[in-house]
This record gives C-alpha cells, structure tokens and sequence, in this order.
C-alpha cells in the first residue's frame, strides 16, 4: 500500500513492468485486490510504463469525486472518470500505454490463450501452442478467453496478442480479464465469486467486472508459444452452431484488421502476417452457449496442432 501511495510501486506483467501511483484510497484496495498474486520488479528492473491515477483537483478528492490516469503525457489522451471507475482509468491508462508505446512486439487487439502438453512418451517437449481470437466488441471474445483461462488453457491476455517479428513468438500479457453484462453472470456461476473484483456500474459500457489472472498463468508469465489457430467468434443466441474456414487473401485481411501497429512497423509486419497467413489456420465461430464455442476451440486446435 505504501508504495502505490508514493507511486513506487513497480511489478511485472508478461515482458513488462509498469510503476503505479495512487493516493485515492479506493483505487489502492481495488488495485491490491485484482493484482493479487503479481510478481514485483526488483530495483533495478526497467520501468516501460509510468502511471499514476489521482483527482483531478483537490475539491473533486472529497467532493463527487473525479479521477484521471496520468502517464507522463504533455497532452493527455485520458478522460476524468468518476472516482468509483478509478480501476477503469488505471486500466484504459496501461492498454493505451501497451498499444502506443511498445513496438517491440507486432500487436493485435485480441485475446489470447495457449495449450501447454504433457511431453510425450519418449521425452519429447511439444512447444505450447496458442490460439488468437479477434473480433468486434461484443462478439464474445472475452468471455470465451475467460472460459477457456480457467478450462486447461494458459491465459495471454484478453486484449493484447504480443508477437515478436523475429520468430513470430506470441508472449503472454495475463492482465485481468474485463468481463461486462449478461457475460458477468455466466462466468460467476461457473468460477464463483471469489475470483472476480466488485461490480463497476454505470460505466460506458455498462457493468464491468474484473476476472483475477489464474495463478499458474502468473507463474508463467514469461513462457512463449507458437500461434496457429485464428479465430473469429461470434455469439448469436439461438443460432445454429456453424465453424467456417477461409483462407488467403481474406485471412491476411481479416489479420491485418486486427493489427493495432502494423502501420508503425511496416515491412515486418507485413512479411510477419503474410508468414501466419500461410501457416495458421483461420476460422469464424458461431455459436450460442460458451461450452460450445470451447469445444469448438479445442477440436479445432487439436487439428491445428
């Protein structure tokens, strides 16, 4: 607590460490409640990001509080947000932060999970294998990255596929899932309460609920995997299940869509999406409950694979 008082606070998520401050009391419970359970950065570990979250002046401390992340920006590209959301603030400061500020990595907006096997009867280690959902907002991708995280399967992140162009490694970013609404209420019947932070209401997108990282994905925060399933899901109550395959053209399309930097890099992303355009394969899922879209997940990376 004391270090997120003075802003000093520094611990790792996958290749990153990022330093927090804050001195809005809710904020600190908040924080120390969903980020149980991460890794600390030593002293003289390398600080990528820098944020700190406080009110926006001193009367809107105490008086209909009003909070804004802060990142070291001249013009900030943050919005105050009531001092109930303060965790959305900490949260929307370090995506913003991720997706502008780390070009090491080729990044997608997506989530990610990966599927780590047993080594086989005569010792061999098969590599872990990773699965890219993409997708519009409200599609289902979270939802099902949190299904599948808390089902056998090593969770990357629900926001952030990070790939290095070299060897088109994907490296795991196993931030806290953000689940909204109705997807709320299905993940807590399954997982029960005690994983999941407490109900933000009101928020721009309506209710939002934070799910805790898995334990073992924390531990293995620093583990990459090969990428070789891309899908697309999309939940549509009572529709029929339907799996759709595409390929060449129209999966670069839909891969370069879903790039939040590929203009920044240019040549090398280009080369490293054409590389998985021709290795991966690439699906649309459509489905109306999450144990059929995890199926789904699962037959398709056992032939992937």
């Amino acid at each position: 607590m004391r270090g997120l008082r003075r802003g000093t606070l520094k611990f790792k998520v996958g290749p990153f460490v990022a330093r927090i401050g804050t001195t809005y009391p809710l904020l600190q419970q908040d924080f120390l409640d969903i980020y149980e359970g991460y890794p600390l950065a030593a002293p003289e570990d390398f600080v990528h990001f820098n944020l700190k979250v406080g009110p926006v002046s001193l009367l809107r401390r105490w008086f209909r509080p009003k909070v804004i992340a802060d990142g070291g920006f001249v013009a900030s590209p943050f919005v105050p947000l009531p001092g109930d959301l303060a965790i959305l603030a900490l949260e929307m400061g370090l995506n913003w932060q991720v997706g502008t500020k780390s070009d090491q990595f080729l990044i997608f907006h997506s989530g990610v999970v990966a599927k780590d096997f047993e080594p086989s009867a005569t010792g061999e280690v098969r590599p872990s294998r990773a699965v890219l959902m993409a997708g519009q907002s409200g599609a289902g991708k979270s939802t099902l990255t949190a299904g599948l995280a808390y089902n056998g399967w090593r969770l990357f992140s629900d926001e952030f596929a990070l790939m290095d162009t070299s060897d088109l490694q994907l490296y795991p970013y196993p931030r806290p899932i953000s689940l909204k609404n109705q997807s709320i209420e299905v993940m807590v019947e399954r997982l029960g309460e005690e994983v999941f932070s407490r109900p933000y209401l009101d928020t721009p997108k309506g209710t939002i609920r934070y799910l805790k990282a898995p334990g073992d994905s924390l531990r293995n925060g620093d583990r990459p995997a090969r990428l070789d399933l891309v899908v697309f899901p999309e939940y549509s109550p009572g529709a029929p299940a339907q799996v759709a395959e595409f390929e060449g053209a129209e999966a670069f399309a839909m891969l370069r869509g879903a790039s939040v930097n590929c203009d920044r890099l240019g040549q090398a992303a280009f080369d490293a999406i054409s590389d998985l355009t021709g290795r991966c394969k690439f699906f649309h899922l459509q489905y109306d409950t999450l144990d059929m879209a995890m199926r789904m997940v699962e037959d398709l990376m056992e032939e992937a694979a």
